[in-house]
């Protein structure tokens, strides 16, 4: 890269002490150049802002009070950034080391797409990998059928947060999924085949809690249905349906996963790895 547009990055947070600081080094660790790190906690009284003190001259801006949630963290955070390119990162999920540098390639060398995203890993509470998640490339038609994308791993234009509002303070469970549909509205989405993030599940990650299989109640599926149904005039509940379209998407992963285009894109990708390093050491 010929330059190096400054990128925000915001953590919120709120009582994760148990795997804060490992969130913060994964930001701190970025081998990109120009970051701009915000930390948002939601006045903690587990030892987070401990953590966060250790680490306080080399994070722009953090401040711990009582608010309303992580989407009004999120946003708290972002009208406090300066950067061209946005990422959030919660407290208890983790960037692979070259996520950053990665991610502002792909919106540097395609100007025409607002965000981009990569795949993941799921990871324990000890950063053991448990499962990894590939995707194909990215469809419109097939996010009508479940809009979803690994969230830690999106990394947005600036002007295109600023044009849709930021995330809606009433979604405590799917304001990223609200968030990818309103910038659907402006932009299209350019999925990046390579691991850029690390989801880590466990008892009380509240993605786990509201959606997972011992779900605390239908709170979190009912705020999705609503939200979806809003934007898309209807959700498909059809299992038969979703059943297809699953085995849909995994049929156009094993296919790409096969074609010449995108292991050049991976091999690209490992290229541009390997001179960053380069530069760093």
């Amino acid at each position: 890269m010929t330059d190096s547009p400054l990128v925000t990055i915001v953590t919120p947070s709120y009582n994760q002490a148990d795997f804060l600081e490992r969130t913060i080094l994964s930001v701190l660790k970025q081998d990109y150049p120009n970051i701009e790190y915000i930390v948002i906690d939601g006045g903690s009284t587990d030892g987070s802002v401990d953590i966060i003190k250790k680490y306080e001259d080399r994070i722009a801006f953090w401040i711990s009070e009582p608010d309303n949630g992580q989407s009004q963290a999120i946003n708290k955070g972002f009208t406090r950034a300066n950067g061209e390119i946005f990422n959030w990162l919660n407290s208890d999920d983790l960037l692979m080391p070259s996520a950053t540098t990665i991610a502002v390639h792909y919106l540097t060398t395609h100007p025409e797409y607002g965000m981009v995203y990569g795949d993941r890993v799921v990871v324990n509470e000890r950063d053991q990998v448990m499962a990894c998640t590939e995707l194909p490339s990215f469809s419109r038609f097939f996010y009508k059928f479940r809009s979803w994308l690994p969230q830690e791993t999106a990394f947005f234009r600036q002007e295109l947060w600023a044009k849709t509002g930021g995330l809606d303070e009433s979604l405590h469970n799917c304001m990223d999924g609200n968030l990818w549909l309103e910038f659907l509205k402006e932009t299209d989405f350019l999925h990046i085949p390579f691991v850029l993030g690390a989801w880590r599940q466990h008892s009380c990650a509240k993605s786990f809690r509201a959606f997972g299989k011992y779900a605390d109640d239908e709170k979190g599926f009912a705020e999705s249905r609503n939200m979806r149904a809003r934007h898309l005039g209807r959700v498909y509940r059809c299992r038969h349906l979703q059943k297809w379209m699953r085995r849909a998407g995994h049929f156009r992963l094993f296919r790409q996963k096969l074609s010449k285009a995108r292991k050049q894109q991976i091999s690209k990708i490992n290229e541009l790895i390997s001179q960053r390093h380069t530069l760093v050491h």
